[in-house]
């Protein structure tokens, strides 16, 4: 049995890159990028208002009194004027307009009077650069905005239009398949009997790939039948990730760690000190890729996917490993188990404090157990008892 921390490191050892290419970026949410991107150009790349109203000359005013300036030209959003602003004159300009030559300041149309193309100013102090968004102050050319190894996200793309980068060279996504495992595993198309479990693990695993845009997955059921089982997983053995769920632990027609290497797949390592999820296994496929075989119950196969199967990716990303919160807990919490425990908790402020509370849980077959939680708490080993306001590692899902 190894600690989670040897796990960990034995698995992100076996991490490969998977190529990349090139693809547009209506494609591209979640992926992650394989080259660094810079700016194309300044942003704004031009001194710019930031509001509606006029262009004027600061030094017209400060003078202790209403000014009035003579409007000679009307700027809207997409254009641009040739005409100078000059001391007694000013320009009604659009948000988002490039501010005219001679202007320092935009006044906004709220503070004035417009009538017979004569504005008057209702303010009397206007500060140099006032309401102007300058050249460059968001980024300069060149800059890098957006690095490699970072997923493109909602907020990303957008910015990746504004550079004119419609196609962006992403990391290929890995080949992987899903397997759950189990006599008593139904579809959820499936009529059900009472002895009998509908599948949640694969739309656990599945849905958490999705994560990194890892779309594509093959996803099978086996039965608890020797010979089934080394005939349908041989089938998958060409796949960058296979990963399985149940038949891992100690029990009569617990098969899966005897069918794989009998298939020739190295064990790696067999058993964690954690809880949910000790039976973990971990092998290499004869083509390199890697197998996970997970505990059946539903939290042991969420909590193993955040913990282990998390990592892996993101190591063959070339992502950095994810870091926890360090939250405070509001309530005590006590462990029968000397592994290290994570369970699932809520993120809540209390006196305007950020920290945890535990969700109710009637261990790791509670289908609800994460149901509204907000990640998963570390207990260590160390501690019998978690006491109130305690620190502990948090990672959000």
């Amino acid at each position: 049995m190894v600690s989670i921390l040897q796990a960990v490191d034995l698995i992100v050892a076996q991490s490969k890159n998977f190529g990349c290419q090139a693809v547009s970026i209506d494609d591209s949410l979640n992926r992650v990028l394989a080259e660094d991107v810079c700016v194309d150009r300044d942003y704004p790349p031009f001194n710019r208002s930031a509001m509606d109203g006029y262009a004027v000359v600061s030094s017209d005013f400060n003078i202790g009194q209403a000014v009035k300036l003579q409007l000679t030209e009307k700027l809207l959003a997409g254009g641009f004027s040739k005409s100078k602003v000059v001391s007694g004159t000013c320009i009604k300009i659009m948000t988002g307009a490039p501010v005219p030559a001679g202007a320092d300041a935009v006044v906004r149309l709220e503070d004035t009077v417009e009538n017979n193309n004569i504005v008057e100013f209702v303010v009397t102090t206007v500060k140099v650069k006032q309401n102007i968004a300058l050249q460059a102050e968001d980024a300069k050319s060149s800059d890098l905005i957006i690095s490699k190894n970072s997923i493109l996200d909602a907020r990303a793309i957008p910015v990746l239009a504004v550079l004119g980068k419609a196609k962006v060279k992403v990391f290929n996504q890995p080949k992987v398949a899903v397997v759950s495992t189990g006599n008593e595993i139904v579809s959820v198309e499936s009529a059900i009997l009472p002895h009998q479990i509908r599948d949640s693990n694969s739309y656990s695993i599945k849905n958490f790939l999705k994560k990194y845009a890892i779309n594509d997955v093959t996803a099978i059921h086996i039965a608890d039948d020797k010979q089934r089982l080394i005939t349908e997983i041989e089938k998958l053995l060409d796949n960058d990730i296979l990963i399985l769920s149940g038949g891992v632990s100690k029990g009569d027609a617990d098969y899966v760690p005897e069918v794989l290497m009998s298939l020739g797949v190295k064990q790696i390592f067999h058993r964690v000190q954690i809880k949910p999820g000790a039976p973990l296994w971990f092998g290499v496929m004869p083509n390199g890729g890697v197998v996970f075989g997970l505990p059946g119950n539903p939290v042991s196969v969420q909590v193993a996917v955040k913990v282990f199967i998390e990592p892996f990716i993101r190591a063959c990303f070339g992502m950095e490993t994810i870091k926890p919160l360090l939250l405070s807990i509001f309530t005590d919490k006590k462990k029968k188990t000397k592994l290290d425990e994570y369970f699932p908790c809520k993120i809540v402020i209390k006196n305007n404090v950020t920290g945890i509370v535990s969700n109710r849980m009637n261990g790791s077959g509670d289908i609800a157990a994460t149901l509204g939680s907000d990640g998963i708490a570390l207990h260590p080993s160390s501690m019998d008892m978690i006491h109130e306001n305690m620190i502990l590692e948090f990672y959000p899902w």
